[in-house]
């Protein structure tokens, strides 16, 4: 009877495992390079700043991230809590016309909001940032909303979006005077 010698089938059989992982991972290297996977495509992210006077106005600041494209976006307000439990079910989109960048040009003709840049929302505009469901706005109506001076100290948020409704950015805001 001859003796069977498999010493050496252990360091094949290992060496053939690692070829069949390397090639699987060059498949998929390859797979993900060349398209062969498609993703979903990630909205922009912001950090936004904003701050609100009803004497001076409004001003609202890209602190870092994703440049915004402004023509699909939308700039949304919303009340907190702090307005009452009512308040929370309500949000307005923001006019573009009234929002002036540092050479005096509104969102409405700008191409994107990118970091570093500051907006602003004068005084007069104020009551264009808020408006009831019915389009009444503070200015017709000055008992209510943001402009009253009963709300100061109560917050608001202030929200960018995209066309498909994703958060780019958020601020909380609390009007002062």
């Amino acid at each position: 009877m001859i003796p069977k010698n498999e010493q050496a089938v252990s360091p094949i059989v290992g060496v053939m495992l690692m070829l069949v992982v390397t090639i699987i991972i060059a498949a998929l290297v390859s797979a993900f390079s060349g398209g062969a996977v498609s993703g979903t495509q990630k909205a922009p992210q912001a950090t936004i700043q904003a701050t609100y006077s009803q004497t001076t106005g409004m001003t609202i600041s890209h602190g870092g991230g994703d440049p915004i494209p402004l023509a699909t976006t939308k700039v949304i307000v919303k009340p907190l809590r702090s307005f009452g439990e009512d308040a929370t079910r309500y949000s307005w989109v923001v006019n573009k016309s009234y929002v002036l960048n540092s050479a005096g040009l509104t969102w409405a003709t700008a191409r994107a909001f990118i970091p570093g840049d500051t907006v602003t929302i004068s005084s007069a505009n104020l009551s264009y940032v808020q408006q009831r469901p019915d389009m009444t706005t503070d200015e017709q109506d000055p008992s209510f909303g943001f402009t009253n001076s009963n709300n100061l100290g109560l917050s608001f948020e202030l929200q960018f979006q995209d066309s498909s409704g994703k958060t780019i950015g958020q601020s909380t805001v609390t009007i002062s005077r």
